[in-house]
């Protein structure tokens, strides 16, 4: 039995849990964002409240000189004071998709700065992406499951040579070691635990050989395309647009790097990793790249003739329109790749600017929220009721089980040697 790429990659994670149709994409993200929405008000309605009950109690502990009341004239209910009222306008699906996008592009600048390499910082915003799925950038911020999702992403790729969090955080201003491991449990909880990411590149540079193959000469097809090596050279040079090998070569080197910026912007910063598989979306970049010999090789796998070529060349082209589609695009390779970063849109702009207003209150602060789950506190310090008395249950549970083994713990002067295997204290 043969085993292809394919099979192997239907058996991923990455395939099973993480491909998607448009319309299955577009109802994980509504219910999302509907969830998150409701949670959003929730909790800014109850922060409001407690804030108003504090200044209402502030307001009456305080002197009853006017000068020392919150308002100044004594009555504690001046425009500053905070109130329970007001309607939180949340961000829409489409616009957490904006956001969430802008993420992704900052993301691929922390990239830059840490000088990481291109397959470490894909798979950082393809756990980023994949994180934003099933949570809402109201209820988390970017910036800071970003730091995180690098940091697991160098885990993933290089593994102990990507060093501790404490070394991580060491290379960013202003980050602790509490920063990067904060939200870490919450993203792998998110992620499914499936850390695997397949990426295009690595097929990329396989195609990329296989052309160089071709314009030598040296690549045989199968025998029931029907066509030499010879005949296959003749029409790669003319795809090229080139007439000796050496200068296909060339010509080849340019397309690979020209493709290769395609999947490590405009198919990292698009839903083409739901949408697609790899060798789609690497074909659909080269496609972009050099329409005319990525056809030509394209036929050297399926003939043109056979039933399935359209559907294939369609599913391509249509990879191909969603990566041209985005703004990092460009027909010919660009020397500062983020530059165009630099300027949002102006419905991102719009979208941002909203997200201010409608955070959740209770997780911004990652690293004392992650404190307080691992105290099993509440926000005002004290134990949860319910976990006070499932930590007794679960103390009396485990001594009952203890006796039950051991027998009932022997008091005064016993001769028998203790739990421990100890000698018994002699009294006197």
């Amino acid at each position: 039995m043969r085993v292809t790429e394919d099979d192997l990659y239907r058996q991923s994670t990455q395939y099973k849990h993480w491909s998607f149709t448009p319309s299955r994409l577009s109802e994980l993200r509504q219910k999302t964002n509907a969830h998150a929405a409701a949670q959003v008000k929730l909790h800014i309605a109850g922060d409001r409240a407690e804030r108003a009950k504090r200044a209402t109690r502030e307001a009456s502990s305080a002197p009853e000189s006017g000068a020392d009341t919150p308002n100044g004239n004594g009555t504690g209910t001046g425009a500053n004071t905070p109130t329970p009222g007001g309607d939180v306008d949340c961000l829409t699906m489409d616009e957490e998709k904006m956001v969430v996008d802008k993420f992704c592009e900052t993301a691929m600048k922390l990239g830059d700065f840490l000088k990481l390499q291109p397959d470490v910082t894909a798979t950082a915003i393809q756990f980023m992406r994949r994180f934003y799925l099933y949570n809402s950038p109201m209820t988390y911020d970017g910036n800071k499951i970003a730091k995180t999702a690098f940091f697991l992403a160098l885990k993933l790729e290089l593994g102990t040579r990507a060093g501790s969090a404490s070394d991580f955080a060491s290379r960013l201003p202003k980050t602790s070691r509490d920063d990067i491991v904060a939200p870490e449990y919450t993203i792998v909880q998110a992620l499914r635990f499936n850390f695997e990411v397949r990426h295009p590149f690595r097929g990329l540079k396989g195609v990329h050989l296989e052309l160089e193959d071709l314009v030598r000469g040296t690549y045989a097809a199968p025998a029931q395309h029907g066509r030499t090596p010879e005949a296959l050279q003749a029409a790669a040079l003319q795809a090229l647009e080139v007439s000796s090998p050496d200068d296909a070569v060339l010509k080849l080197g340019n397309i690979y790097a020209h493709a290769k910026d395609i999947l490590a912007m405009a198919a990292q910063l698009t839903d083409a990793y739901f949408l697609y598989t790899p060798s789609q979306i690497l074909l659909a970049a080269h496609l972009l790249a050099a329409p005319a010999i990525t056809e030509l090789y394209l036929t050297t796998k399926v003939p043109a003739s056979a039933p399935a070529y359209p559907q294939i060349i369609g599913t391509i082209k249509s990879c191909t329109d969603l990566l041209s589609g985005h703004r990092s695009y460009s027909k010919n390779p660009v020397a500062e790749k983020l530059a165009w970063a630099d300027t949002d849109p102006p419905a991102t702009k719009k979208a941002m600017k909203k997200l201010k207003s409608c955070k959740d209150p209770l997780t911004q602060d990652l690293v004392a929220l992650n404190a307080g789950k691992k105290r099993d506190v509440v926000r005002d310090g004290s134990l949860e009721e319910s976990k006070a008395k499932r930590r007794k249950l679960n103390r009396e549970r485990a001594e009952q089980e203890s006796d039950a083994f051991w027998g009932p713990e022997l008091r005064g002067g016993s001769a028998q040697p203790q739990r421990d295997g100890s000698e018994p204290k002699k009294e006197g």
